[in-house]
């Protein structure tokens, strides 16, 4: 019985009045929902609860499968099920779920614990959920870590240890290839944290493509550097033209001979962008699982074919067709073998898993590429508790798209060097360039363009053209032209030397034809894309409102008053915006008798002009003893070609 106070009895399930109680759980700011039976019949959600899911209506009395369906292949309702069925509580921390909103998904983050609620007999009838929506918290922190560069710095060099031989070892660019995207991800063991012997690798062997996943047994160095041997053998072999179940054959019998490489077990896939074919074969992995843009997933038959080195049947390769929109997931067995859980557990989790990244995605993730946005959420969730050996994931995204060519023929005019900027972003972004990829050409380009603009036809107009095509195995060629003249480097490094020193350390190569009929600039580069390798997300290495992502096309300049003025410049830096920019560097150091930051971080292009004006004023300010500090943050335009021109090293360069 309850007195007047409200405390009451402890005779009861629930100690106080039960009316009051009810008002207590409706009021607390953490989400309260309880579910019975095997079909997780919703029973109850206090006010936080119901305000997470936007007050759906209906709720009490319907399984949580119809309440909330998006649950599904988030991992969340098949732990409840499992506290369920087990009784043992579970509780997950910043756990990220997609929600279902009004305009869309959203992307929250939550802490959540789950416990049985047990019968006076001791069954569980149910299971109770409390949970805390902490998003705020973990974008807050998230940002604090985007801009926080000195911190992430440490902790890349806390991470040094671990991840050196690996990169030594494993290929530290995927290629840009014509017809797919690639994206890799790569995790030590948690148990060892040492390098361990897993790897991957994408080879261009005549047009066509092959993806490889392997497994040596064991972890450390020893691990690594058998895998260093494999993996160099078998690019040999395909280098060969061998039928996969040859290269598969060659590679068996060289494992035979080395004792550490017995038992490693190794996935090949070649596709062939011309017919959308797939041959692929298997010593003792796991095939790859297809993944359709509906959102079905077919795991693959595995071939007859035992690990390397060991006695048993050889591998035969078996064909499929794969077509636009397609995914290719190739992984190592440290995905999905978990010491509790059969096999096939694993396999089918991984294709529920895969099945929500590629209709859900994360809306953080809405810019990457497909391939790059279901591995980051194949890899997040799929390791969400905990793994104990490595693990590799190398997904191929089948876009079934030629690769375009390049071509633009404009007046050589300065004010048209920002539409040809445009115009090669575009064609770069359609190929699927990196950024790092994209600034380096766009300078050398950009640098040819201007030497035209500046150099060709002193006495009349004219016109320059620009072309570019990609090879099959994702090498761009550029050639820039006009029908002038080519006027030769002056003595003086300071003035057109630097642009063609800044072009030869932007690309591969570089030519210069020069003719009667006019100067043609041959340019080529190998495009490549970055695996992540350890911890990390494909979100942290997006553009930046500056960057190479940014379609800004106009110079933005101003300046922060103070004893010691800061001048913030955004946009492009060339021949025609460099003379506005003069201008107001001297008017921001009062003609040299102030020190002056000059922030270059918001640069989308600095090139040889703006290259020169800051050898100028640095010089200049420094002969008067005032201090000029170039702000810009490694991997920026500005400060990749700064590096290339020297001016890192006659000038006080600093990340922020």
């Amino acid at each position: 019985m309850s007195d007047q106070d409200g405390r009451g009895s402890d005779d009861g399930p629930v100690a106080g009045a039960p009316d009051f109680f009810a008002r207590v759980i409706e009021s607390v700011p953490v989400g309260v929902i309880g579910y019975r039976g095997p079909d997780h019949v919703v029973v109850g959600a206090n006010r936080a609860a119901r305000a997470f899911f936007d007050d759906r209506p209906g709720i009490v009395g319907r399984p949580i499968r119809e309440v909330y369906p998006e649950i599904i292949g988030q991992n969340v309702w098949e732990y409840q099920e499992r506290v369920r069925t087990t009784g043992e509580p579970f509780s997950a921390h910043e756990w990220r779920m997609v929600v279902d909103g009004p305009d869309g998904p959203v992307e929250r983050f939550v802490d959540f614990d789950l416990v049985p609620v047990r019968e006076p007999d001791g069954s569980v009838s149910g299971v109770a959920c409390s949970f805390q929506d902490v998003t705020e918290g973990v974008i807050d922190r998230r940002e604090l870590a985007v801009q926080a560069a000195e911190l992430r710095e440490r902790y890349r060099s806390a991470q040094d240890t671990v991840l050196a031989l690996q990169r030594s070892l494993l290929p530290g660019r995927l290629p840009v290839l014509p017809g797919f995207r690639l994206a890799a991800r790569y995790l030590v063991a948690a148990a060892e944290q040492a390098a361990g012997g897993d790897w991957f690798d994408v080879i261009p062997v005549d047009g066509r493509i092959v993806a490889v996943v392997g497994d040596v047994v064991g972890h450390g160095a020893a691990a690594s550097a058998v895998m260093g041997q494999l993996r160099a053998m078998l690019t040999e072999y395909l280098l060969d033209g061998d039928d996969l179940a040859v290269v598969l054959s060659r590679l068996d019998r060289f494992a035979s001979r080395n004792p550490g490489a017995r038992a490693a077990t190794v996935c090949l896939a070649m596709l062939d962008p011309d017919d959308g074919s797939m041959r692929y074969a298997c010593a003792g992995h796991p095939p790859p699982l297809v993944a359709h843009p509906d959102g079905s997933t077919e795991q693959l038959a595995a071939p007859v074919g035992v690990p390397l080195g060991v006695a048993g049947p050889q591998p035969r390769a078996e064909t499929v067709h794969l077509s636009p929109g397609d995914l290719l997931v190739c992984y190592s067995d440290g995905l999905v073998e978990r010491a509790d859980e059969p096999l096939s557990e694993g396999v089918g989790k991984l294709a529920t898993v895969t099945t929500t990244a590629v209709l859900q995605g994360a809306p953080s993730l809405a810019e990457a590429t497909a391939a790059d946005r279901v591995a980051e959420l194949i890899m997040e969730r799929m390791t969400r508790d905990g793994y104990v050996d490595d693990v590799t994931l190398l997904v191929v995204e089948v876009t079934g798209r030629a690769a375009k060519e390049l071509h633009a023929d404009l007046p050589a005019e300065p004010g048209r060097l920002a539409e040809l900027r445009e115009s090669l972003r575009a064609w770069l972004d359609d190929l699927g360039a990196s950024d790092q990829d994209v600034v380096a050409i766009e300078l050398a380009v950009l640098e040819a363009a201007a030497n035209v603009v500046e150099h060709a036809y002193p006495d009349s107009e004219g016109r320059m053209v620009v072309e570019g095509t990609v090879d099959g195995d994702g090498r761009v060629y550029l050639t820039v032209s006009d029908t002038g003249r080519w006027r030769e480097a002056g003595a003086d490094p300071g003035t057109r030397g630097r642009g063609l020193l800044m072009m030869r350390g932007s690309m591969d190569s570089v030519d210069v034809e020069i003719g009667e009929d006019g100067t043609t600039v041959l340019l080529d580069r190998q495009l490549s894309n970055a695996p992540i390798l350890g911890p990390g997300s494909v979100a942290q290495h997006a553009s930046s409102p500056g960057g190479p992502g940014s379609t800004r096309a106009k110079l933005a300049v101003s300046l922060e008053r103070s004893d010691e003025p800061r001048l913030v410049v955004a946009g492009p830096v060339d021949i025609s915006t460099v003379t506005s920019l003069r201008g107001q560097l001297w008017s921001a150091a009062r003609g040299g008798a102030l020190p002056l930051t000059v922030d270059l971080s918001g640069v989308t292009h600095l090139a040889s002009a703006g290259i020169a004006l800051l050898f100028e004023f640095v010089e200049d300010t420094a002969t008067g003893g005032r201090e000029v500090r170039l702000v810009a943050p490694g991997g920026c335009p500005a400060r990749s070609a700064m590096a290339v021109s020297g001016l890192d090293q006659v000038a006080s360069v600093e990340a922020c």
